[in-house]
């Protein structure tokens, strides 16, 4: 006979209400997530059940991979949040909230079942009752439809779809799931000791091509919409790349930072992959004497540092914070301002000087400077989400663009800021060279991002 004592040390009821009731709500409120690919049960939630502080500590891990997965971020992007809280950006981070409510909701009833489990289960006891079981029922199943329809599902077509769908999934055999913080830790590491053919792309040994060169201008564009479809990466590079005779074009790819995001895609440009990001995110001019770093190269020249937004945006005050200093000269949203540049409302978080008037008017203010020149210049204007245009060209009707209200609305940013570099590029004197690339893919959910390609084109434009 087995002692019931063993039994009183472990308390089984809870144990399995807690692996229900996590992926109850995991089913309802984290079925978008690259987890549910896998199947239905997740094969963690055996383990962090047995405990309540596991469990706390779990739920709170698959919340924040939950985001991280979203976006398609490594563990690693963490490290530029807590690093500087500063970073962060308080109206888009609300909206990052908003959109993905159902993710802090999948946190709080977790918890909130945890801590009231016994309150919660004597009320659900009293209602149901054979009185009051219709009641509930039909009170349950509005609530379900109503949190499915008005959260992420437009309508009852598409539900029913993909509740076909993964019943057939689930049917062949796919049940058990890895949850998502486990997807998350899994890729980190195997990012971290990937060595594939984009992330080998070297700042420095394309530079090496380029032999005698006089002004160097380098332009990072946020979120650059790469489309898949050839229709509309043809009249991206089209607008870009048009009537350019006298000018030499390399294009090349790399992978962007899952680490960093943007700031990644500056740590490379200056250094490659040497040094470490706690470095990096300390002092621009000490990081690149320690590292040794191939811009150090052009360090005798007149640099100049450009952006479009706030300095204090990843603290990218500290690239000058010492004299001497790599960049001479810097120009930030506030600088701008006082120069009578104006702000545009094309980016709902991020009011930022207009791009267009930085390619069309600084970019060739700088040109006069009769000094040989680095300048570097970050946009943000393409930062998601964008501010939807009312108008639309006939460009719209093409059916990518018509998946997601922004789509269109970037489409049509990009090609006006490719059309005016495309001028400025134009406008190059002999041995001028300007490079190209984006920061990163759109960071939309991986469902919409699958609409673009996942690296990044590197365009270098050399003046014959």
């Amino acid at each position: 006979m087995l002692n019931s004592k063993i039994f009183s040390i472990f308390n089984y009821k809870k144990y399995i209400y807690l692996v229900l009731i996590s992926n109850f709500f995991s089913i309802i409120l984290l079925n978008d997530t690259t987890s549910f690919n896998l199947g239905l049960i997740s094969l963690q939630s055996l383990i962090y059940s047995l405990n309540s502080f596991l469990f706390i500590s779990f739920i709170i891990f698959e919340t924040i991979s939950s985001f991280l997965d979203f976006y398609g971020l490594t563990l690693n992007f963490l490290n530029l949040i807590i690093s500087n809280l500063n970073n962060l950006n308080t109206e888009f981070n609300l909206y990052i909230f908003f959109i993905n409510l159902k993710y802090f909701l999948f946190l709080f009833f977790n918890l909130l079942f945890l801590f009231f489990y016994d309150q919660i289960l004597r009320i659900f006891k009293k209602l149901i009752t054979k009185k009051n079981s219709f009641i509930f029922l039909t009170f349950f199943s509005i609530l379900i439809i109503f949190i499915l329809q008005n959260n992420y599902l437009n309508n009852f077509y598409s539900l029913n779809d993909r509740i076909t769908k993964k019943l057939i999934f689930i049917s062949k055999g796919n049940v058990l799931r890895n949850d998502n913080w486990f997807i998350v830790l899994r890729n980190t590491l195997n990012y971290s000791k990937n060595h594939g053919e984009y992330l080998n792309f070297s700042f420095e040994k394309e530079f090496k091509n380029f032999g005698n060169l006089e002004n160097i201008y380098i332009v990072i564009n946020e979120s650059y919409p790469n489309f898949k479809d050839r229709e509309l990466k043809n009249k991206l590079y089209s607008a870009l790349t048009s009537d350019l005779n006298n000018v030499e074009i390399h294009k090349l790819k790399k992978d962007w930072s899952k680490n960093y995001s943007t700031q990644g895609s500056e740590l490379e440009l200056f250094c490659d992959q040497k040094g470490s990001w706690k470095d990096f995110n300390k002092n621009l001019d000490d990081f690149l004497i320690k590292n040794n770093c191939w811009i150090n190269s052009f360090y005798d020249r007149h640099n100049i540092y450009i952006h479009s937004y706030e300095e204090d945006s990843f603290s990218r005050s500290r690239y000058f914070n010492e004299q001497p200093s790599f960049f001479k000269e810097s120009f930030f949203k506030q600088d701008l301002l006082e120069l009578d540049y104006t702000t545009c409302n094309k980016n709902l978080h991020y009011i930022h000087i207009c791009e267009d008037q930085i390619v069309n008017k600084l970019l060739f203010d700088l040109k006069k400077i009769n000094k040989k020149k680095l300048i570097i210049y970050l946009t943000v204007e393409n930062h998601i989400p964008v501010k939807i245009k009312n108008e639309f060209d006939n460009f719209c009707n093409n059916s990518i663009l018509k998946l997601h209200p922004q789509f269109c609305t970037l489409f049509n940013n990009q090609i006006i800021f490719n059309k005016d570099l495309n001028k400025f590029i134009k406008k190059l004197d002999y041995g001028d060279l300007l490079v190209f690339f984006s920061d990163t893919p759109p960071l939309y959910s991986i469902r919409d991002r699958i609409h673009f390609e996942d690296y990044i084109d590197v365009f270098f434009f050399k003046k014959k």
